[in-house]
């Protein structure tokens, strides 16, 4: 239940204060009163306490009544303020009421039931104001996410059609050569090649989008079984080889798990490491080093991803599990993709009933990516899982790139 009101009482004079308390209290209502004589000490009163309601006099001591409101005003205190005034004057109190009182009584016609009666109007005044002041900051801060949303689903689009029609112009040029007939053995090899790549770019592309719709659908599902963790490893590592040895990067694996095995989605898992692997690559300079380890730490397998590449800036962390982001949004920028890769790596591994975290020193200075997943996860022992995942901004939570 709601405490009792409380009041801070503002008058110098003796006699009217005793009779605002006694009609106070006649009026019935549950109240807590402070009593102040002049404008300094309410002023300090109202720094250290929370006060529902003000009670002013207009004449105190150095100070009017709307002298002693605007000041009030201006040192950000906005309890309601009912005006308590010897002799009632209609240009005074319409000067107040502007000045931002809640209401003004003349202490010679002051009852029990007008000041109780003032007292639960300037309260619902207040209370109004509040609830009016929220919701235009909720309308303002709704307005402000959709703007971003909009913004966000631009960049995406302009960056969706640079991406497929990147590696699009390159299966056509190179389709439109190899038709030609003049290319020698060596140039339709070339050809086939660039054409294979980029096929495969486009696909794992046109793949994630579908990944990224099942996941806000939540439609996404395991197909669980037993696996030894090596397995995965070696798979994901089989896959990335060519692109690591592309630009001379040093790929190792410390893989000291033998013997265990997990129970999840071999695929999954293996997509999970691979985007893991695929992004150091990217962002590991030629000549580079990218780390896999993999260790069983009691009920736990925790498989480490160590690059030597871009790191991430501090000012991104907050934003690296939001779908689409990405530290360069431009459609110039120097890596390519979508910005989902990492976002579907977050939810496989929280399917999987596990987390996913990165450190970084900052920009330059490489990242670790760290994937904990449960040898037995509870929620998915039935073979499927159908979770939501979850996103956090805060840069110390889990991250990634």
């Amino acid at each position: 239940m709601p405490g009792p009101i409380k009041v801070l009482l503002v008058d110098d004079d003796d006699v009217d204060r005793q009779a605002v308390r006694r009609a106070l209290r006649q009026a019935g209502v549950d109240l807590e009163i402070d009593e102040r004589t002049d404008r300094e000490s309410a002023i300090a009163a109202l720094a250290t306490t929370a006060y529902d309601c003000i009670l002013l006099d207009y004449q105190l001591p150095g100070a009017t009544g709307l002298e002693t409101l605007k000041a009030l005003r201006a040192a950000g205190h906005n309890v309601p303020v009912i005006t308590l005034t010897g002799y009632g004057d209609e240009e005074l109190a319409v000067e107040l009421m502007k000045a931002g009182a809640a209401d003004y009584l003349t202490k010679n016609s002051l009852s029990p039931e007008r000041l109780e009666r003032s007292l639960r109007y300037a309260l619902a005044l207040h209370r109004a104001e509040h609830e009016r002041t929220l919701l235009l900051a909720r309308e303002q801060q709704a307005r402000q996410e959709a703007q971003a949303a909009n913004r966000a689903k631009d960049e995406f689009l302009a960056t969706l059609s640079h991406e497929l029609r990147t590696p699009l112009n390159a299966i056509l040029g190179w389709a439109k050569l190899l038709a030609t007939g003049n290319l020698d053995e060596a140039g339709t090899k070339r050809a086939i090649e660039i054409i294979d790549r980029n096929t495969r770019l486009q696909a794992q592309l046109i793949e994630d989008l579908l990944d990224i719709s099942r996941v806000i659908s939540g439609k996404l599902r395991l197909d669980v079984r037993e696996v030894p963790v090596r397995t995965v490893l070696e798979a994901a590592l089989d896959s990335v080889r060519h692109a690591a040895e592309a630009k001379r990067i040093t790929l190792t694996c410390d893989a000291g798990t033998e013997g265990t095995s997990l129970l999840c989605d071999p695929a999954r898992l293996q997509q999970v490491v691979w985007n893991l692997l695929s992004n150091a690559i990217k962002f590991t300079p030629e000549e580079g080093q990218v780390t896999v380890k993999a260790r069983r730490v009691l009920d736990d397998v925790v498989i480490t991803v160590v690059d030597t590449g871009a790191g991430i800036s501090p000012e991104f962390l907050p934003y690296v599990f939001e779908r689409f982001r990405q530290q360069d949004g431009a459609t110039t920028r120097r890596h390519g993709g979508l910005g989902l890769g990492l976002a579907i790596v977050r939810h496989l591994i929280e399917l999987h009933g596990g987390k996913v975290e990165a450190w970084s020193a900052g920009a330059g200075a490489g990242a670790t990516f760290t994937v904990t997943v449960p040898v037995t996860p509870v929620h998915i022992a039935s073979g499927e899982a159908d979770v939501q995942p979850t996103y956090s901004s805060s840069p110390t939570a889990s991250v990634t790139r």
